[in-house]
């Protein structure tokens, strides 16, 4: 189950377009650092470092005026907040603070949606659907560490009617998943289960 929890984590699906992104050497950069990022509060526990980066990111985006490049930088922030490498470094966030001086410890989870909500008005905006179910994901999952699974079970259902809706449009898009499970609908089935929700994933039609 563990395992299962893991999945994904950040990124549900691999389509074979991908995004479409401001070209030149800033994205490079950035999607680089965001990359070393991930890595560094996902895998290596070194959240300090990794919250250096994204912001760094995030300038250099605004500068370059590059929204893809933001939306990207601010879902790996959601991400970097509601991440277990914070988690394990609550003392030296509780007496040192995040490089955002306005969020506390304690709201940690709460700007982790904050910027997921960020995130999903500009790859909206700019019609970038296929990223969409993921954040879902990462939206529901933080709102249930947040206790709110009202909140968590409505995330993972548009989750999933958004995989729908964009599977119906780009049927050749391929999925990133376990073996263990026999497509999108069942791993959302899977974690709407683990939360708690009392009806079972709708199936996309």
């Amino acid at each position: 189950m563990n395992m299962i929890r893991s999945l994904i984590a950040l990124c549900c699906i691999v389509v074979l377009a991908g995004c479409a992104v401001k070209s030149g050497r800033t994205t490079s950069i950035g999607a680089e650092k965001l990359k070393k990022a991930s890595q560094l509060f996902s895998s290596k526990d070194e959240p300090v470092e990794a919250e250096e980066m994204i912001r760094d990111v995030i300038a250099l985006y605004e500068q370059d005026k590059n929204q893809i490049g933001l939306a990207e930088a601010y879902r790996q922030y959601g991400l970097f907040y509601r991440s277990n490498a914070v988690n394990k470094f609550a003392k030296y966030y509780k007496e040192k603070g995040f490089l955002d001086k306005t969020v506390k410890f304690a709201g940690r989870y709460e700007k982790s949606v904050e910027y997921f909500k960020k995130s999903m008005e500009i790859y909206t905006d700019y019609g970038n659907i296929e990223i969409m179910s993921n954040l879902y994901v990462s939206l529901g999952k933080t709102y249930d560490l947040m206790d709110k699974k009202d909140k968590a079970c409505e995330a993972f259902n548009k989750g999933l009617e958004n995989f729908a809706t964009f599977k119906k449009g780009n049927p050749e898009a391929k999925e990133l998943r376990s073996e263990e499970l026999a497509n999108y609908e069942s791993y959302i089935d899977v974690i709407k289960k683990q939360v708690g929700c009392v009806e079972g994933a709708a199936k996309a039609q």
